[in-house]
C-alpha cells in the first residue's frame, strides 16, 4: 500500500475510534467535491500559471472540499520539480512531490489524477485542465500549421492554446484514457477544445464540458471570480461561462477576443445518432460548396475548426439538426472579433473539421469516436 495512503487512512481510523463513528459505515461523510486543477507549465506559460494561481488564493480554501493544483513548471525556474498542491486560505501546500516527468503525456495526467483521487477523496470531483492545447490535432501539427501565418509575431504570445512539454502533446485519445474517474465537470483553459471531436472522445468522461472553441488569449479564465462556482453543490456552469465572457467583454482592442461554450456531454451520442441515419441515407462525404461563408474559430489557411451549426446548415440543408444543438450546448457566447483578424458573427459553441484534403488530418480526424459513431466527412468542394 502506498505509505501516504496508509497515513490518511489511520488518521482517519482514529478519529473514528475516538469519535465513535464507524467509518467503514461510512457515516463520517465524505468532502462534496474535490477539484484539480491541472497546470501543465513547463512551457512559455509558465508567467500567467503564476498569475492565475495568485488569483485563485485571493479565495478562502473551499470548506467541504479540495482545491488541489499540480504544476509543472520549466527547469530555470525557482522549483521546477512538479508538485501537486492543496490549497489552503492564502497559501498552497505541497501534498505529493514528483520526479521530473513530461506533463504533457497520459501517464503523468493519469498518476496525479489516481494521487489526487486517493489522497482526498470526495463525493463528486471536478477537473480543470490548463496549458496549451490543440483540440483534436495530431502532436505538433497545429504548430507546422501556425508557420504559415501571416499574423504579426506580436500577436503569438497573446495565445494560449491542451499540453505541451518540450514540444511534446497529449493526444485527445490518450487524454480520455488517462481520466480514472467520471468527472461532475471538465473546464478547459486552453485553445480550441470545445470542438465535437474533443467533446464526444470524453463524453463517458464527464457531465459537462466548459471550454472555447476558438483559440484563448493567455489570461484565460478569472479564477478569483469563479472559484466560489467549482464548489457549489448544484453548479451554475453558465454563471462560469459569463464570469470568463464578461471579463473579456470589458477589454478593448485585440484582447477583447473570446468564445466559450457549455455542453452536456449526455446529449452527444444522440447527435451523432441523428447525422449517422443522414449518412446512411445519402452521401458519406458532403461537400461543402461554401466553406469560405462558414464560420471560422482559427487564423490558419485554410481553417480546420469551424461551427458546426454552420457547417451542418450549408452542408445538410432541410435537415432537423437544430434542435440536438440545442440540447448539447447548454449556453455559449462570443465577441464580435477575434485578434481583429476575424469577425465572429455566428457561432454554436462547437467546431468541426472541414477536410481540405490534407490526409494527415483526414486519416487523424476518421479515427476518432465521433467519426466512427457519426460517419459526418465534410469536405471542401473542388473549385
Amino acid at each position: 500500500m502506498d505509505r501516504r495512503i496508509f497515513i490518511i487512512l489511520t488518521v482517519a481510523w482514529a478519529c473514528g475510534a475516538c469519535t465513535g463513528e464507524d467509518v467503514n459505515d461510512g457515516v463520517i461523510p465524505l468532502p462534496a467535491r474535490t477539484v484539480v486543477l491541472y497546470m501543465a507549465a513547463d512551457n512559455n506559460l509558465y508567467g500567467n500559471a503564476k498569475k492565475d494561481i495568485e488569483e485563485l488564493l485571493q479565495n478562502d480554501a473551499p470548506t467541504d472540499g479540495n482545491l488541489l493544483v499540480y504544476l509543472d513548471a520549466p527547469s530555470e525556474s525557482a522549483d521546477p520539480e512538479p508538485v501537486l498542491y492543496r490549497m489552503e486560505t492564502g497559501r498552497l501546500l505541497p501534498a505529493v512531490r514528483y520526479p521530473a516527468h513530461n506533463s504533457a503525456s497520459g501517464a503523468a495526467l493519469r498518476k496525479v489524477l489516481d494521487d489526487a483521487v486517493a489522497l482526498f477523496p470526495a463525493a463528486s470531483y471536478g477537473l480543470i485542465l490548463w496549458s496549451h492545447g490543440t483540440g483534436w490535432l495530431p502532436e505538433r501539427l497545429f504548430d507546422a500549421l501556425t508557420q504559415q501565418l501571416p499574423a504579426p509575431a506580436a500577436f503569438a504570445p497573446l495565445l494560449k492554446s491542451f499540453g505541451k512539454d518540450h514540444g511534446a502533446e497529449m493526444s485527445i485519445s490518450e487524454l480520455a484514457d488517462a481520466l480514472p474517474v467520471k468527472f461532475e465537470y471538465i473546464i478547459f483553459d486552453a485553445c480550441l477544445m470545445s470542438s465535437i471531436e474533443v467533446l464526444y472522445q470524453l463524453r463517458h468522461k464527464a457531465n459537462i464540458v466548459v471550454a472555447s472553441p476558438s483559440e484563448t488569449l493567455v489570461d484565460g479564465f478569472p479564477y478569483n471570480e469563479i472559484m466560489p462556482f467549482l464548489f457549489s453543490p448544484a453548479i451554475h456552469y453558465t454563471d462560469i461561462a459569463q464570469r470568463y465572457m464578461d471579463y473579456y467583454k470589458r477589454k478593448s482592442g485585440i484582447s477583447r477576443s473570446a468564445t466559450v461554450a457549455v455542453v452536456d456531454l449526455s446529449q452527444l451520442e444522440v447527435l451523432a445518432a441523428a447525422l449517422r441515419s443522414l449518412a446512411e441515407a445519402g452521401e458519406t462525404v458532403r461537400r461543402v460548396t461554401a466553406s469560405a461563408q462558414i464560420q471560422p474559430y482559427d487564423r490558419l489557411t485554410p481553417s480546420v475548426f469551424y461551427d458546426l451549426q454552420d457547417c451542418m446548415e450549408y452542408a445538410m440543408p432541410g435537415a432537423d439538426l437544430v434542435g440536438h444543438l440545442a440540447k448539447a450546448v447548454i449556453y455559449n457566447d462570443y465577441t464580435p472579433y477575434f485578434l481583429n483578424e476575424y469577425a465572429i458573427t455566428r457561432s454554436c459553441g462547437l467546431s468541426v473539421y472541414i477536410s481540405s484534403g490534407n490526409e494527415t488530418l483526414d486519416s487523424s480526424y476518421q479515427s476518432l469516436d465521433w467519426y466512427r459513431e457519426s460517419q459526418l466527412f465534410l469536405a471542401a468542394a473542388e473549385n
